[in-house]
């Protein structure tokens, strides 16, 4: 057999090593010697096995492992002497330093410290990854329960966008079969790209505003079909008494180009247009020129339609999703934001 190669002398580099001082390290000797033995074509040979792994460990290690009555019945495995030796080595069998606490100390980090973008991914699946591969290996955590310990980090819209990515990458992945940590970052990190990160409002005089009014109070809009949420700035939600849920955020990205996480959002907020109401699910962020932005989802709600005229004036005709009352209703320029934390700097455009 051309590809057979021999088993490595002892002080070969190739050679599999054990100190036999520690215990923990015994199953990775048992693993390199394996893969040697696999190469040499003995593998299968459970006598050759046993007295060949006898050549890579020091003589007093050499003598206990000749005694074992594993050892010395030609009727016993190789698999079945492997499990005596281990037996005997209490350390082997344990987990060093590591448990389910640990790996949730990882996701409790990064979820404080928030993971968006590509760079701060890497951080945390490396360290993640290193815990996680213990917990497998011993059997304490299953596949399917280390991807929901992974995914925890992450808002729920990033797991939603998250479930449909996998589906779509991975079709042949059956029913219960739990994805790989390697497949879950590829698809967090094409979720957390440049491309596909969610924009906020674009930096243009030409965007134009509309009147809502939010309980009792009139709030200017900014209208940007090109933006996929809806935002209100913190200081509008502070000042008009609007509660928001701080555990749902996810990762945006302003016209600068610099990436931050929304503070939460604020579910089922009645925004009203004259006689139309339409009920959003509004973002809160933290210091945006403006007030209230209505992004893709506002103008799908609504069935929005604009129209613009050669005098730069233009109108939005809103379709209310309930009643299915129709308004048209003008649009103004865009006017700087009227809700401002105290220590903020005059408003810029």
């Amino acid at each position: 057999m051309a590809n057979v190669q021999p088993l490595p002398a002892r002080n070969e580099r190739k050679a599999p090593k054990w100190d036999s001082q520690y215990e923990e390290q015994l199953p990775t000797f048992f693993e390199e010697f394996e893969t040697v033995a696999k190469e040499a074509a003995i593998d299968s040979d459970d006598l050759k096995m046993k007295k060949e792994a006898l050549r890579y460990v020091d003589a007093k290690t050499m003598r206990f492992w000749r005694s074992l009555d594993t050892f010395e019945d030609d009727q016993k495995t190789w698999d079945k002497f492997k499990k005596e030796v281990l037996s005997n080595y209490p350390g082997a069998e344990q987990v060093p330093e590591t448990t389910t606490d640990t790996l949730k100390k990882v996701v409790t980090k990064f979820a404080k410290s928030g993971v968006s973008n590509s760079q701060e991914l890497a951080e945390y699946h490396r360290e993640f990854a290193t815990v996680s591969k213990s917990l497998t290996k011993h059997g304490i955590l299953s596949g399917v329960q280390v991807a929901g310990y992974y995914v925890q980090v992450f808002p729920d819209s990033v797991r939603a966008q998250l479930n449909m990515r996998l589906q779509v990458q991975h079709t042949a992945k059956k029913k219960g079969e739990a994805y790989s940590l390697a497949e879950l970052k590829g698809a967090v990190d094409f979720l957390l790209s440049d491309a596909n990160t969610i924009y906020v409002g674009r930096e243009s005089t030409s965007i134009r505003g509309v009147t809502a009014i939010v309980g009792e109070h009139p709030v200017h809009c900014i209208t940007d079909w090109g933006c996929s949420i809806i935002a209100m700035s913190v200081a509008t939600c502070n000042a008009l008494g609007v509660m928001f849920d701080p555990t749902r955020c996810i990762p945006l990205q302003s016209a600068n180009g610099k990436t931050d996480w929304t503070l939460g959002i604020a579910r089922d907020v009645p925004f009203r247009f004259g006689d139309v109401t339409a009920i959003l699910q509004v973002h809160i962020v933290e210091s945006p020129a403006y007030d209230v932005l209505l992004g893709r989802p506002f103008e799908v709600l609504t069935q929005a339609r604009t129209q613009s005229f050669l005098s730069g004036d233009q109108h939005i005709t809103l379709t209310d999703p309930n009643t299915e009352r129709i308004i048209t209703i003008p649009t103004v320029p865009r006017e700087p934001p009227r809700f401002r934390k105290p220590d903020e700097r005059e408003w810029r455009l």
